[in-house]
């Protein structure tokens, strides 16, 4: 069932248009700077994707959900910016967010800053399919099946592709959150794994009962999985960003121009 917001929306509803709009912004922001690595492209890359969905919207008829078709529209606008690109910058570690926590210390805060600042390291040396099915699955909180909806692959191949995604992640996180961890031993399981696909709902009781009995008796896999938790907590407290009141006030004008041309 197509919510009644977007229903208004697509009858000529402008207040409903631009609400429907600036509640999708963000998100689409963030995946941007993500996706392009520059702030300025994301820029563009929210414009296009925001005038795509007023364009279209009457196009959609609720079979898929609106977030996965927004992300699928934004997906597309980030790889035609890329495209035009060569020499792509990273963005500055002050691009992720931090969620302030007000109980915090000094210490504590300096720990979520350098974690943060790790974490856009990390994602921008990911494979750009490892990045996008993070960004989806684990920043922005896309259900399995909406994820797979907005790559276009089946969900079988969104959850394979998001175990080694994270395990990506945590590897490229290692140093800072694993400093000092001992080796497994050979007889380890993949445990890193088996933790992601427990959080998928995937793994058997049988299987995550064996995992937890492990984890209890050996340190090393009990860090790694400690690990991963640590680096899939900063992906959510990463997805706090909202647009830049001079963004927005582009955007709007830029809707606003095209819906008068109706």
């Amino acid at each position: 069932m197509i919510d009644p917001l977007v229903q208004r929306a697509q009858s000529g509803d402008e207040r409903a248009l631009e609400e429907l709009l600036a509640s999708i912004a963000p998100a689409v922001q963030r995946f941007g700077v993500r996706m392009c690595k520059d702030p300025h492209d994301a820029d563009d890359v929210l414009q296009d994707t925001l005038l795509s969905i007023a364009t279209h919207l009457g196009e959609f008829e609720g079979r898929s959900s609106l977030t996965s078709w927004v992300f699928a529209l934004t997906r597309s606008a980030c790889a035609r910016r890329r495209r035009g690109l060569k020499n792509v910058p990273h963005v500055s570690d002050d691009a992720v967010p931090e969620a302030a926590d007000p109980g915090a210390t000094p210490e504590d805060r300096a720990a979520e800053h350098e974690l943060a600042a790790a974490l856009t390291r990390a994602l921008d040396a990911l494979p750009e399919e490892h990045r996008e099915v993070i960004l989806l699955r684990d920043v922005e909180g896309l259900t399995a099946p909406d994820a797979a909806a907005a790559l276009g692959v089946s969900v079988d191949a969104l959850k394979s592709r998001l175990h080694r995604a994270r395990e990506s992640l945590r590897t490229a996180l290692k140093p800072l959150l694993e400093p000092n961890a001992p080796k497994p031993s050979s007889s380890c399981p993949e445990v890193v794994a088996l933790w992601s696909k427990k959080l998928e709902g995937d793994l058997s009781q049988t299987d995550c009962t064996a995992m937890e009995q492990h984890l209890k008796s050996c340190p090393a896999c009990g860090v790694a999985c400690d690990a991963l938790k640590k680096a899939l907590l900063a992906c959510k407290r990463s997805a706090t960003a909202e647009v830049r009141p001079e963004v927005q006030a582009r955007v709007k004008a830029a809707v606003r121009a095209w819906s008068a041309q109706q």
